[in-house]
């Protein structure tokens, strides 16, 4: 098999996307021929090289596939894809802890079935992407958190400031698969697809040697389960759309959804959009999770969405109120916890390696909540990173203390090279 650039498959995805939007109604019949097309499988092998990760239950990892030789692999699934041999493996069972103390099960599929889950989803993407609300962000192409947190920030703005705040119980693992899978054959029709699908919801789960069946949800791990998902809750945001919810004349709630996790902002009564989310996501068999459920008035109080914390606020200067959107308690206090695990007095590494360490973490945290007003949190985290800093350096030396006037920031900014960018920018 080539491995050539896949520069075929946009041009596939373009013309699936404009004839399921030119022909709303329609069912595909003929699609798993293009699975196993060289060069979408090629895309699909790309796309999960660069995503890394860990390997499933044969335990074959995505280095050990790339020095036996790519192409090899790539033909090896073709092959079974075209014969119609190819059958799942179960997934591997590993918990990730929350910040609640609580662990989040996630299935892992082998590099193998990553693959295939992500040529189906290259092919089957903008068919569904062509119907997709607006209000929906997560896991889709060309959208991300920071769209709808902007999109959030827009209508505080507006003055929309009821705000119902939930998120949905352990959506992944409660979809139906019965329901699910009636979902994806609306627009469907080629069994074969929706036999790879079924499949992948029916592997079944691996833990402590024995294969567990799952007979709900989309496990959290697999590359076409964030897709699944929202091919289910898109029957939420049709309902408001279908209800004229952000009807200016009729409620003015507008919905904000990033997968399971959604806001709704109105500036009237929030009782008939409450309602309604109730009574669509009971139907759908889920439900809003109790302890993560409230109404809040953003004027007098404040709420978390994908953890930015929101609120309209008096500027004292300018008399002008606006919305003040910064990082929640809860993502500032995760850093100081991921901060203070990497510089503990567990950690042999040398100042340089532990800064090599840490960079990627703040980096990757600061470049997300750059959007919002943190300059303020943004302030206290270089303080802590600094200080942190210092003080593994000082348990080095074995004395006490943070030795301000030894370590300045010249040498830990300059010499050593910790992060030091705490800029943020304009948002909408």
């Amino acid at each position: 098999m080539s491995l050539k650039p896949p520069s075929s498959v946009q041009c596939l995805q373009q013309a699936l996307a404009r004839r399921s939007k030119s022909e709303p109604g329609k069912r595909f019949y003929s699609l798993y021929d293009k699975v196993y097309r060289d060069d979408v499988l090629l895309a699909a092998w790309q796309r999960v090289k660069a995503n890394g990760g860990s390997c499933g239950v044969d335990r074959v990892t995505i280095a050990q596939i790339v020095k036996s030789g790519e192409g090899e692999f790539l033909a090896t699934i073709s092959g079974e894809l075209k014969s119609k041999r190819y059958n799942p493996k179960a997934l591997r069972r590993h918990y990730i802890l929350k910040q609640s103390g609580r662990k989040r099960p996630l299935g892992i599929p082998t590099v193998k079935d990553r693959v295939i889950q992500q040529a189906v989803r290259l092919v089957i993407e903008p068919i569904f992407e062509a119907h997709f609300s607006e209000a929906s962000y997560g896991f889709r192409p060309g959208r991300s958190c920071h769209g709808a947190v902007e999109e959030v920030m827009k209508f505080l703005q507006w003055g929309l400031t009821t705000v119902i705040e939930t998120d949905i119980v352990d959506c992944f693992g409660s979809i139906p698969h019965g329901e699910l899978m009636k979902k994806v054959a609306e627009r469907i029709s080629d069994k074969k697809i929706l036999r790879l699908i079924n499949s992948w919801l029916k592997c079944g789960v691996m833990e402590n040697g024995r294969i567990r069946s799952t007979i709900a949800g989309t496990p959290q791990g697999g590359v076409i389960s964030p897709l699944l998902a929202n091919i289910y809750l898109n029957a939420l945001d049709q309902k408001w759309k279908e209800r004229k919810m952000d009807s200016r004349w009729v409620h003015d709630a507008h919905l904000v959804r990033y997968a399971d996790d959604m806001v709704i902002l109105t500036c009237k009564s929030p009782e008939a959009p409450y309602q309604l989310l109730k009574e669509t996501l009971e139907t759908a068999g889920l439900a809003m999770h109790p302890e993560k459920t409230r109404i809040v008035d953003a004027k007098t109080g404040n709420f978390d969405f994908l953890g930015f914390n929101f609120r309209k606020v008096k500027n004292p200067r300018s008399g002008k109120v606006f919305a003040l959107v910064q990082p929640s308690q809860k993502a500032q206090k995760a850093l100081r916890e991921k901060i203070r695990e990497k510089t503990g007095p567990d950690t042999r590494l040398k100042l340089g390696e532990l800064i090599k360490t840490v960079n990627p973490i703040i980096r990757g945290w600061v470049n997300y909540f750059r959007i919002g007003n943190s300059s303020k949190a943004f302030g206290k985290a270089r303080r802590y990173v600094a200080d942190r800093t210092r003080r593994y350096r000082r348990r080095q030396q074995n004395k006490n203390g943070y030795g301000w006037k030894e370590l300045q920031d010249s040498f830990l900014y300059r010499e050593m090279g910790l992060f030091n960018n705490y800029r943020t920018v304009r948002s909408c």
